[in-house]
Formats: C-alpha cells, sequence, structure tokens
C-alpha cells in the first residue's frame, strides 16, 4: 500500500468520527466502539512498522490498552475523572510491556521491544480522548467543535494523498485543513476567530506531523504497517478534541 492510498485510509477513519459526532446521544456509546476499532488497527500493524521481535505479545498490549481505553473512556465521566481514566489505561499497559518481555522465551533486542511496545500503548492509549471528548461535548452541547475537528482531520490526511513535493503536500495538506478545521468552529462549534484558527492550526499541523513521523518508517509502505501510519495521526488529535471541549465548557 502506497502512500497515496495510505491518506484516503486516515481521513476515512476520520471521516466516520466525524459522522459519529452528529449521532446525538448515542455518539458517545459509538465514538468508544469507533476507538476500539482504531486501536486494534494499531495494534495489528505497529510492531511490522517498527519492525519489532516478538509481534503477537505486543499486538496484544496494544490493542488491549486501546480497547480498555476506549471503555473506560466511555464510563469515566460518571466514575472518575476523565484524565485519571486515560492516565491508568496507560499505566496498565506500559506495565503490561514490562511484563510482556518479562515473559519472552527469546531475550533478544529486549530494549527495542520494550521502548517500541510501550510507544504504542501510549498512541493507542491516548485514543479513549476522542470518547471522552465526545462525551463532555454531547453533555454541554459542543458537539459542533468535535465535528469541526475531525472534518479539518479529515481535509488534512485526504490532501496529504495529492502528487506534490513533500514540504510542499505538507504546507498544502495542513494550511487548507487548518481552514476547514476554523471555519466549522465558526460556523458550528460558535468558537471565537482566535480560538478557531488555533483548534485549526494545532489539528492539522498535528495531523500532519504525526503523519510524517510513523511514515517515515522504512516499512511504512507495505500493506500491514501502512495500517498504522493512517491510523495513528487520527487516534493523537483526540487529545486536541479533549482540551478542545474542557476550553468551550
Amino acid at each position: 500500500m502506497t502512500a497515496p492510498e495510505r491518506a484516503p485510509l486516515g481521513a476515512a477513519l476520520a471521516l466516520l468520527l466525524s459522522l459519529v459526532s452528529l449521532t446525538g446521544a448515542l455518539s458517545p456509546l459509538l465514538m468508544a466502539l469507533c476507538v476500539a476499532a482504531l486501536a486494534l488497527l494499531i495494534g495489528v500493524a505497529w510492531p511490522d512498522l517498527l519492525e519489532l521481535p516478538s509481534p503477537a505479545g505486543t499486538r496484544v498490549v496494544i490493542a488491549g490498552t486501546g480497547i480498555l481505553g476506549a471503555l473506560v473512556g466511555f464510563i469515566a465521566p460518571e466514575r472518575i475523572s476523565p484524565i485519571s481514566a486515560v492516565v491508568m489505561v496507560s499505566a496498565a499497559g506500559v506495565f503490561a510491556s514490562f511484563v510482556h518481555q518479562m515473559l519472552r522465551r527469546d531475550r533478544q533486542r529486549l530494549t527495542a521491544s520494550l521502548t517500541g511496545t510501550v510507544a504504542g500503548v501510549f498512541v493507542s492509549g491516548i485514543a479513549a480522548c476522542w470518547v471522552i471528548a465526545q462525551s463532555g461535548a454531547a453533555e454541554t452541547g459542543s458537539t459542533g467543535q468535535i465535528t469541526a475537528i475531525t472534518a479539518g482531520l479529515c481535509a488534512t490526511l485526504l490532501l496529504n494523498c495529492t502528487p506534490l513535493p513533500s514540504v510542499l503536500r505538507f504546507v498544502v495538506s495542513a494550511a487548507i485543513g487548518a481552514a476547514v478545521t476554523a471555519a466549522l468552529a465558526l460556523l458550528l462549534g460558535g468558537a471565537v476567530p482566535l480560538l478557531a484558527i488555533g483548534i485549526g492550526l494545532v489539528t492539522a499541523i498535528g495531523a500532519s506531523c504525526a503523519h510524517l513521523l510513523v511514515g517515515s518508517s522504512l516499512v511504512a509502505k507495505e500493506p500491514a504497517p501502512s495500517l498504522a501510519v493512517a491510523a495513528v495521526p487520527v487516534a493523537t488529535v483526540g487529545v486536541v478534541a479533549h482540551l478542545v471541549v474542557l476550553v468551550s465548557a
């Protein structure tokens, strides 16, 4: 799967989240299901992207962390503070990463395996911020902000498939993605202009940088690793969505 084929997959994932943000009372549950699926994609693809040893255990730890994060994110508003939920799930994932390495029979490349698994755990774990953000937005009536962010994210990742030089492609995708996010944040979310521009810039630049980072791997264009390249920018922008809902509350 080449880079132009990879970008529409990330855009499709972002578009799915955008549609979910419009589903009203069911949106937190549907967002949790989408995040669980996103975590599964990252878990399956991450060991191949980083060429890690003991891929089966790494997949279980990363996917399990993300799925648990989605579940805890869904119930967190009624039980514990949302940020505590993300921290606890991520900490559990780090602990599971160490246990995984301790149980390995093959002792080769332990450091690479551990650090790579922990990195995947945090990427998968912070995807739960989407669920927390959607739950908060549904309660405060600010789901328009989530729709704006996901739509801008979709535009950013879609424009990454254009056949332009890499630097120009980065600038164009970030600029147009930021403009789409800011415009929708103004129209749908009622954000003040300065805040809308800030949301747009952080969303588009953050997604573009995450895409470039994970896409820089030597095997990033192969089919399985490409799943992670598509899913990681979507997962990480959940942090932006959570912060926007907190600021807008």
